[in-house]
């Protein structure tokens, strides 16, 4: 009995380390994409086709707080629903990478 007990509390062995350093490198990606949808959509991108594609990818980066909550983004929420979109991805990418190396 006591050796179910300790399979079924088998520690889920997530990496810390790898969480942050992946929102740090989402964070890094969502600003700069940010800058470069402003850009465009000031008009200042210089008609580049390069800074238009990285625009786009804003539209990836802002989900899934700006898509869902827009209407409450305003001010100093704007920018801390960008900091919950990044510790979303660094933790989606952490359980991506977890699930292969378990594999293996």
């Amino acid at each position: 009995m006591q050796n179910i007990k300790k399979n079924n509390m088998k520690r889920n062995n997530f990496k810390v380390w790898l969480f942050i350093s992946a929102t740090i490198i989402f964070c890094a990606f969502t600003f700069i994409t940010l800058i470069a949808a402003a850009a465009v959509e000031e008009g200042t991108d210089g008609n580049s086709s390069t800074t238009r594609a990285i625009a786009k990818l804003y539209y990836i980066f802002r989900f899934p707080t700006h898509s869902l909550f827009f209407s409450f983004m305003d001010g100093h929420f704007f920018f801390l629903g960008l900091g919950i979109n990044c510790l979303f991805y660094g933790f989606i990418m952490e359980r991506v990478v977890s699930a292969f190396s378990k594999r293996n």
